[in-house]
């Protein structure tokens, strides 16, 4: 039986891209043992996979130099959808025969590798690194997996509600990312007032503050009143909550990517960020975008193109009535009822 060990950890929405690696590669091989080691955001994402055998938490990396050495070399082949030297290493030093990831930085303890090339999307990325393991791919499409428990609290969370279900995530940890806040205001009044929408907030308890900033700048009452969710749902929950939704409306981050594996239609407030590499695999995903001369930019540091701006041009120019208008076709036509 082969054996075999994928690392990928890090954010929602990067995990959920690799949803697609996981379903083809067990298809192909459905025999094999597949363990992933992951970060705990990515083992919220992939803790109901059915394509994997176990999950491994990353725990520090030097101090457990011996731990990682011992558990590599329980394995065939190490697939790296995420760049990294420390672990690279480890598979080298394990005696791990193939070390399949991405040709970037010179990395010169893979066995295999495959061109990180940011004119494809992520998924396709994460894809190609099976194709040159000639092992075949005949589906691109992402996944999440949910459980009976925690669809039940999101269906208790819903189940008195009768009116349509907007959830919104209005907030990154990349700023230039973010909407105005002042934006966000006209659109909860629209939702609220016109449309008699029940909004729903989600993020982490980080975010209580801003969605609370946002809602006391609401001069006018709301006929209905947001529920704010954040902090309350672990990555499952919020999951399942997104299933619940009539319609997701966000920046790029991990909900909006939620909704497209869902099939949720979803609305993607799009900014600096490269549509080519990220944009959410789904044809119900709207996507609204102001392009500069300057985009896109990756946010990631050390790119040479970086938005210097706390708040993004392309953002700022994706004014509300854009939106309002987007989803009062929308909602009249009922193509999300």
């Amino acid at each position: 039986m082969e054996k075999i060990l994928v690392i990928r950890y890090g954010t929602i929405g990067d995990s959920i891209f690799a949803s697609a690696f996981y379903r083809e590669l067990r298809h192909a091989l459905p025999d094999a043992r597949i363990d992933i080691l992951v970060d705990e955001i990515a083992e919220g994402v992939m803790r109901n996979c059915p394509y994997i055998n176990k999950i491994f938490n990353i725990d520090g990396k030097f101090r457990n130099f011996w731990a990682y050495i011992s558990l590599f070399s329980k394995y065939d082949t190490v697939y790296f959808l995420k760049n990294d030297k420390f672990f690279s290493t480890i598979a080298f030093l394990a005696g791990v025969k193939k070390r399949i990831g991405f040709d970037v930085r010179r990395n010169k303890f893979l066995t295999l590798t495959s061109a990180y090339n940011e004119d494809r999307h992520e998924v396709d990325c994460y894809l190609d690194l099976l194709r040159i393991s000639g092992i075949p791919v005949k589906n691109d499409k992402t996944e999440v997996w949910l459980d009976r428990i925690n669809d039940s609290k999101a269906q208790e969370i819903v189940s008195c509600i009768p009116n349509k279900k907007v959830l919104i995530q209005a907030f990154s940890r990349f700023p230039q990312k973010n909407w105005l806040d002042e934006y966000w205001v006209e659109l909860i009044k629209y939702l609220s007032n016109d449309l008699h929408a029940q909004v729903f907030f989600v993020g982490g308890k980080k975010d209580i503050k801003a969605y609370n900033n946002i809602i006391a700048n609401i001069n006018d009452d709301l006929d209905i009143v947001p529920l704010d969710m954040c902090g309350k749902l672990s990555i499952p929950e919020t999951m399942s909550l997104v299933k619940n939704m009539d319609m997701v409306i966000g920046i790029d981050s991990g909900v909006i990517h939620m909704a497209a594996a869902l099939d949720i239609p979803s609305v993607l407030l799009h900014g600096p960020t490269s549509l080519v590499r990220w944009k959410p695999r789904s044809e119900k995903c709207i996507v609204l975008s102001r392009h500069f001369s300057c985009s896109p930019c990756c946010l990631q540091s050390g790119s040479t193109k970086y938005c210097k701006n706390k708040i993004s041009d392309c953002m700022e120019y994706l004014t509300p009535d854009i939106v309002i208008n987007t989803l009062n076709d929308k909602f009249r036509s009922r193509k999300i009822a």
